[in-house]
């Protein structure tokens, strides 16, 4: 476990270390389904749209090095879809096993939950053990499989989905909350 561990609200000054994270997976792995590296622009751009609808987290250790992030992002873009959103965590190379994606997804799915979204999905390239024990772990359920849906290295990949629900009894959502409400501070390094 790594007990120097602090979770925070992303930055625009993280947006090279999401790269530098996140793209080791799109250039070496079949996890992520991008072809060519992000940059730090494109990840600006896509937080400076979300962010204050959708938490983007990431956690650093006591030297400020960024070892993980996890964010969330719209399901699909048709109104009758606003509460439900997708969720993504990735940790830097070497920071495996050590409870960092834990305990980020953990603070992720505690503001969403706070802000109202009904339903969290994870989308995960199959096959991935240790990203479908994290979801598992956090209370998702596997609710299907798409099979040879994307094309990398060389071969047909799969996806699965996993969902986490709120919404059990059939009530209408409440209205959403934005991030800057539902964060409630540094979350005590949570």
């Amino acid at each position: 476990m790594t007990d120097d561990l602090s979770i925070r609200l992303t930055r625009e000054a993280d947006m090279q270390a999401h790269c530098d994270i996140v793209n080791r997976y799109i250039e070496g792995t079949t996890i992520n389904f991008r072809m060519e590296p992000q940059t730090p622009q494109e990840w600006c751009e896509d937080w400076k749209k979300l962010s204050d609808t959708h938490p983007w987290l990431v956690a650093e250790d006591a030297d400020g090095l960024v070892l993980g992030l996890a964010y969330a992002s719209p399901w699909k873009p048709r109104p009758a879809y606003g509460w439900s959103v997708e969720t993504t965590v990735y940790v830097r190379d070497g920071q495996h096993r050590r409870g960092v994606g834990r305990r980020l997804y953990a603070r992720l799915l505690q503001i969403l939950d706070a802000q109202g979204y009904q339903s969290q999905i994870g989308v995960i390239a199959l096959p991935n053990e240790s990203s479908v024990a994290l979801h598992e772990a956090m209370g998702f359920e596997h609710i299907g499989t798409l099979r040879n849906v994307g094309f990398k290295h060389e071969g047909w990949r799969s996806t699965g989905l996993w969902q986490r629900s709120l919404n059990q009894d059939g009530a209408a959502p409440p209205r959403l909350l934005p991030v800057s409400l539902a964060y409630g501070g540094d979350g005590g390094g949570a």
